[in-house]
């Protein structure tokens, strides 16, 4: 637990000085002068005057602010030079674009950063894309995959491993037609379907084959307790045969909803078959009840593999995720505001607090993806046209030009006390669904 409260201190604090950094460099470039650079919202914790900007610490660590002489209705004064509202449109519009901008540029600097480190993958990413199982009246299935077979080409691009698939798959557009070329039996085949069709089948249906071989151990894991180790693999559960990580959770419930255990505490204790180094060993592993989702764990994760690539290949990786997140996230926003989407799926600091800490555990290279994940979010969330944000804030400048004069000051105080209680209201409401999904 403290380690997550530091790590989401510290995160949201090099971000948040990342976002506020650009607002007090872009106002300094054009003569602003800025009154104070807080990292969090009042009160303050820790203050120093420097010149004529006082550098604060708050202590509601959600957010920051800058405050510039003139930004607010009551100081005013066109005439002062040093005074915001002294400057030109494009001026003003600058400041408020560059808090917004250097998150986007933090984004691009570490994200190409989490390819060249390297990232932990499932290590069946590297193998052929041999087809494990293929559900009914799936998409795969109405296409003709079956059990067993092997993809070798998708739209005419050779792919040798599951990654190469999952990547060309993910860029072919709702409108492409789509055409795999299957070995089965040792025979070649075409698959062909509309754009209509990919358009429905984005999840394919299809699944690889997961080698049960224990690749880590999850917080208080029974599995580690019990003398097992990474690389062992998985054979068999209380006699019950496993050929596929797939079946090790699905094994575990059975077993146990036969025993008759219904409570957190287990009194039944697995046996385990294990092979190691070629040689079969047993263990005694004692599940744990999850709260949340109400199934039996061991607490282990399965194998992964480290791949990192050239830093050129870095930059054009970090820049395509990046691509991908911009676009799922305006998907996302998209279908907020046609009512399609879940609000649920919203995330407050609760929940991105547990992820950060998650992810420092995790290694270097997820904590940099998720700064850069959660920085791109920031630019994003930052330039929409909300009230007292700065797409607010910009939304309001262009109004401004349009009109060819300054809008009067009631509407802007109007439109403002609008914006912060729909921000306030939308950090109540994640915020109480974080606290909800932790019940």
């Amino acid at each position: 637990m403290l380690t997550t409260i530091l790590s989401f201190l510290a995160v949201l604090g090099v971000l948040i000085f990342i976002h506020e950094l650009g607002h007090y460099l872009a106002a300094r470039h054009v003569g602003v002068r800025v009154e104070a650079f807080s990292i969090g919202f009042p009160p303050t914790a820790l203050a120093k005057q420097v010149g004529e900007t006082e550098y604060r610490i708050s202590w509601l660590p959600v957010g920051g602010y800058v405050k510039l002489y003139g930004q607010n209705v009551t100081d005013e004064d066109p005439e002062d030079p040093a005074n915001y509202a002294a400057k030109s449109l494009f001026q003003r519009l600058y400041i408020l674009a560059a808090g917004p901008a250097m998150n986007l540029l933090f984004a691009l600097i570490f994200m190409p950063l989490v390819f060249w480190i390297g990232m932990d993958i499932p290590a069946y990413l590297n193998d052929a894309p041999y087809i494990q199982n293929v559900q009914q009246d799936s998409y795969a299935y109405q296409l003709g995959v079956r059990a067993n077979d092997e993809i070798i080409a998708v739209n005419g691009s050779k792919v040798k491993n599951w990654e190469e698939l999952h990547n060309v798959l993910g860029q072919i557009s709702p409108a492409e037609n789509l055409s795999l070329e299957v070995e089965r039996a040792g025979n070649s085949m075409i698959m062909e379907s509309s754009g209509i069709e990919m358009r429905r089948g984005r999840n394919m249906g299809w699944s690889p084959l997961l080698a049960p071989i224990v690749g880590g151990f999850t917080g208080d894991s029974p599995a580690e307790k019990s003398g097992i180790k990474t690389g062992d693999k998985v054979k068999a559960i209380n006699g019950l045969s496993v050929q596929d990580w797939i079946e090790i959770s699905p094994a575990v419930q059975k077993i146990m909803t036969e025993s008759g255990e219904n409570t957190g505490s287990s009194a039944t204790k697995l046996t385990v078959e294990l092979e190691r180094n070629g040689e079969i060993q047993f263990v005694e592993v004692a599940p744990y009840l999850e709260a949340k989702s109400q199934r039996w764990l061991l607490g282990m994760s399965m194998q992964k593999i480290s791949r990192s690539h050239s830093f050129s290949e870095s930059v054009v990786l970090g820049g395509a995720r990046l691509w991908f997140l911009t676009k799922a996230t305006f998907g996302f926003l998209g279908q907020i505001f046609q009512g399609e989407g879940s609000m649920d799926d919203l995330g407050g600091p609760i929940k991105i607090g547990m992820v950060i800490g998650e992810a420092v555990r995790s290694g270097i290279a997820d904590l940099f993806f998720l700064m850069s994940f959660i920085s791109l979010q920031l630019g994003i969330f930052n330039l929409l046209p909300i009230p007292a944000l700065d797409g607010g804030h910009i939304f309001m400048l262009l109004l401004e030009k349009l009109k060819g004069a300054p809008l009067s000051i009631a509407m802007r105080e109007r439109t403002q006390m609008i914006g912060f209680s729909v921000l306030i209201s939308l950090m109540v409401f994640v915020t109480w669904n974080d606290l909800m999904s932790l019940l």
